[in-house]
């Protein structure tokens, strides 16, 4: 599923007579307690994680100019940047979590709010990938906030990198050794991070879309 397609998941929505003009859906949910389980703590709980994947985007910059900043000779400089941008970034990922853990609580207690056992697996599964991409989230967000907290104490004005940035000793080391995305495991955790999400958001859609949306 490609992000536009992702996207859409967001327009399911309640029906609401009051609504003027009204509102543009892909889906509109009939009004049951199952489906509004369904439409608002999914929602509630995906848009965030959507804003973390921007967030992580705006990380990985910082992640690949840290692994060549010893390069440049103004290296103390680039060094604060990215330990500030790293520590502004960090915060919103780490001040999201407990609101998405929340809304993914809900959204999978509303599986109860049905007696269809078809209908509650959807809800389960949904809830189940995002569990799953929250779980990854979280990891990057701590291991950033740990990371962060290193750059704070790091001696950078007391660093004299080697030409190129590392030593014959590092030099010798793997490539994936002097990669800080490789240590944090950070493109592996953002493909897992994306898969569930998309599995998450195919789960939900086919849930409103077969027991929510008015059928002919």
């Amino acid at each position: 599923m490609s992000l536009l397609n992702l996207l859409t998941v967001l327009a399911i929505v309640l029906p609401s007579p009051t609504s003027s003009p009204e509102p543009r859906t892909i889906i509109t949910v009939t009004s049951s307690p199952y489906c509004r389980s369904l439409a608002t703590h999914f929602d509630d709980a995906l848009v965030p994680m959507l804003a973390n994947d921007r967030t992580l985007t705006g990380v990985g910059v910082q992640l690949d100019q840290l692994n060549t900043l010893f390069d440049q000779p103004n290296y103390e400089q680039l060094f604060f940047s990215v330990r500030d941008s790293i520590g502004r970034q960090e915060v919103v990922l780490n001040r999201s979590l407990a609101a998405i853990q929340s809304e993914i609580n809900a959204l999978r207690q509303g599986s109860s709010l049905t007696t269809d056992p078809q209908a509650a697996a959807q809800v389960h599964l949904a809830a189940q990938n995002l569990q799953t991409a929250y779980d990854h989230q979280r990891q990057l967000a701590i291991d950033l906030q740990e990371m962060h907290r290193y750059m704070l104490n790091y001696p950078i004005a007391r660093v004299h990198p080697a030409m190129g940035g590392f030593d014959p000793q590092e030099m010798a080391a793997p490539q994936a050794a002097r990669d800080v995305k490789s240590y944090l495991h950070f493109n592996a955790q953002r493909d897992i991070i994306g898969v569930n999400e998309d599995r998450a958001a195919d789960a939900a859609l086919s849930a409103a879309d077969k027991y929510c949306s008015p059928q002919q």
